[in-house]
């Protein structure tokens, strides 16, 4: 985007109430959101998205905290509602910057002591534990912390009380009356919760299309027992969202009464066993196995749990599927996806499972059986909670764009006054009637490549997506005194054409006869010599092969 592209930024009023999402608006993942009252700032999540096949080689993507540096020095505090990556992955990588107290629970705490502690900034963050019901004084902001049900434990939405309104953010919800982890829902927290007007509800979007009962966590824990008895004498290979310490009981539980012992295999298995142990949960499980504490058993009396649900390449259960992991299994074994598919890994998950298919493993999936239910709301718990908090407008966010505009709708239908859609980086103006969006502040998305961080639209990141998409020709010429070519011309090709393919020498009889044909003055101009080189090279390509492959020089003169 060019300079003249760019909208005009703002710097948020010093009077007033207001709400802008850094991220999470537009996309699931990266939740990012600021409050604003009378100059003074709030943050609530600092969160990570994760990449496509579309970004090769990139790890995670993340929202841009630019407007962050502007306003650091007036940051309150910076808020978790829980402990999923989407919400609590980037708080090690943006901290330097915020350099604000972190409000977190005790398991949150946990998980975010691996990422600080990887950061080298163990010690040095406000790291502020609170429980549920507690009250954050954050002035001008008190922030009261409600406990609510989700797919990891200790979640919180959160009552944002302003002299000018008091704004409810859901965070990621649902309710549930059976959880394996946590209490059940109590609803008259939040029918007691009308009585404090809520001006504005920020919400979860996630599940608006989800029309039937999500059942309880419990549920799926007694569908898992039933499950693992049909396989008895069988190997059994069980993959989930790591996060999911309900899910990971419920696995062990419906193991242990298969008379199985249950052994982890992923990195990120074992830090969130780490961090459940120490926050209190799995009481009651038996210690989990390591491979190769797993080696000295049975096969068929271990249930394989392991990372990999999304077809992630270098996961426990791909390499599994591939045959070069712990477990080998055989015709007849099972493997169950404990887990939904996140849009976009459709393919990569398909991929793994046809190759366990291929080998005639069973393949269980949410479509077969009761193996996974959702951590976050459906259209009737939405209801169920308008109708309990009344609020007089709902911002709907952490959804695209078609769960927003359908979250506003069913918001409507329920007698919401006002809805309101925005995208990332908008300003909402609370503090008015009715809420507007007052212009825009920096905003955007970065990519993590490894140990860098670069803007999504980099130049490498361009560059590499078009070497896997188009191919690369590397072309290494030698120029005389008179700036015409000497001997053969040197080619290397990636991804796009074998040496011994005729289209080498077309290319380099083409390049010969173009430099031939510049005059004396433009062969002695390296960038007019070069530019000829890619010209050649591209259009014998795009003739034979129908692609644009990346071309690349070096020349050398005599």
């Amino acid at each position: 985007m060019s300079d003249k592209d760019k909208p005009d930024y703002i710097d948020i009023p010093d009077t007033g109430l207001f709400f802008v999402a850094l991220g999470g608006v537009g996309e699931i993942g990266m939740n990012f959101y600021l409050y604003a009252c009378d100059g003074s700032f709030l943050a609530v999540d600092c969160g990570i998205g994760f990449a496509g096949d579309g970004l090769p080689g990139i790890d995670m993507l993340l929202p841009d905290p630019s407007y962050c540096e502007k306003i650091a020095s007036r940051l309150k505090g910076l808020v978790i509602t829980h402990a999923h990556e989407d919400h609590i992955g980037a708080v090690s990588l943006f901290w330097p910057l915020l350099r604000c107290p972190v409000y977190v629970s005790g398991f949150a705490a946990e998980m975010l002591e691996t990422r600080l502690d990887e950061a080298g900034l163990l010690g040095r963050v406000p790291v502020n534990i609170f429980q549920e019901g507690d009250a954050l004084d954050l002035d001008p902001f008190e922030v009261e912390t409600v406990s609510i049900n989700h797919s990891i434990p200790e979640a919180s939405s959160l009552l944002i009380k302003t002299k000018y309104g008091n704004v409810f953010h859901t965070g990621d919800w649902r309710f549930d009356e059976e959880p394996v982890v946590g209490n059940p829902i109590n609803y008259n927290i939040f029918k007691n919760l009308k009585k404090e007007k809520i001006l504005a509800l920020v919400g979860d979007s996630t599940n608006v299309f989800v029309e039937e009962d999500i059942p309880s966590e419990s549920a799926v824990r007694s569908a898992l027992t039933d499950l693992f008895s049909r396989y008895q004498g069988k190997r059994l290979i069980v993959t989930c969202f790591a996060s999911n310490v309900g899910r990971i009981e419920s696995i062990a539980q419906a193991a242990e009464k298969n008379g199985r012992q249950v052994c982890l295999l992923g990195r990120s298995l074992w830090r969130v066993e780490g961090a459940g142990r120490a926050a209190g949960y799995f009481k009651g499980i038996n210690v989990f196995l390591t491979p190769e504490e797993a080696a000295e058993y049975n096969p068929a009396d271990i249930l394989y749990l392991c990372t990999g649900c999304q077809g992630e390449p270098r996961a426990a259960l791909s390499n599994i599927s591939y045959g070069t992991g712990a477990v080998k299994p055989v015709k007849g074994d099972a493997v169950i996806f404990s887990s939904r598919v996140i849009p976009g890994n459709e393919q990569a998950i398909a991929n793994i499972q046809n190759r366990f298919i291929a080998k005639e493993i069973d393949v269980i999936t949410v479509k077969d059986a009761l193996v996974h239910v959702s951590g976050h709301s459906g259209r009737k718990d939405m209801i169920k909670l308008y109708h309990y908090l009344k609020p007089d407008m709902v911002v709907p966010v952490h959804g695209e764009m078609a769960h927003l505009y359908e979250h506003a709708d069913l918001a409507a239908s329920c007698g919401i006054k006002e809805t309101v859609i925005i995208k990332d980086g908008d300003v909402l103006r609370l503090d008015i009637r009715p809420a507007t969006i007052i212009g825009q502040v920096e905003t955007g998305v970065l990519a993590r490549d490894r140990k860098k961080i670069l803007p999504l639209n980099a130049n490498v990141l361009k560059q590499r997506r078009r070497m896997i998409d188009e191919g690369t020709v590397v072309a290494t010429v030698v120029l005389d005194k008179n700036g015409l070519v000497v001997g053969n011309i040197q080619f290397s090709t990636m991804g796009l054409i074998e040496q011994d393919d005729p289209i080498i020498r077309e290319m380099d009889e083409s390049i010969k006869q173009a430099i031939m044909q510049l005059s004396e003055k433009q062969r002695f101009d390296d960038k007019i010599v070069i530019d000829t080189l890619k010209f050649c090279v591209r259009k014998v390509v795009m003739r034979t092969h129908g692609r644009r492959p990346l071309v690349d020089t070096h020349l050398v003169r005599i």
